[in-house]
């Protein structure tokens, strides 16, 4: 049986310019390649992007991406003022998580393991 190794979501984007300039705020390092496809990469985290003419923000994707420490990316990317960030909250299954919204409307969910004595 064979072994999956990683994942890659293709997201759409209606720029990729725009795209890369918002996702390098995020920290990741942007190849916009020929054809209107771009790749975005963090750490050992991998987003494809693909460049949909007309690309209406209501019908964007989404991504769940695990991390060591959600209060830290939360403030970092407070901090780098991205844009569309929810409070951290803790949805009653053992994570502590928030979410950001990107231009094009993909969801980008983040969590990390609820550290009990580190909660209210």
């Amino acid at each position: 049986m064979a072994t999956f190794l990683a994942i890659a979501p293709i997201l759409p984007t209606a720029d990729t310019e725009q795209m890369r300039s918002h996702y390098e705020l995020l920290g990741f390092v942007v190849h916009v390649h020929q054809g209107g496809y771009a790749t975005a990469t963090r750490d050992d985290i991998k987003l494809h992007f693909h460049l949909t003419a007309g690309h209406d923000p209501a019908h964007g994707g989404a991504v769940y991406i695990s991390v060591d420490d959600a209060d830290a990316l939360h403030a970092e990317w407070q901090a780098a003022r991205v844009g569309a960030l929810h409070d951290l909250w803790d949805p009653g299954f053992g994570v502590w998580e928030s979410a950001h919204t990107d231009p094009d409307g993909n969801i980008i969910r983040f969590g990390s393991p609820v550290r009990v004595d580190a909660r209210p």
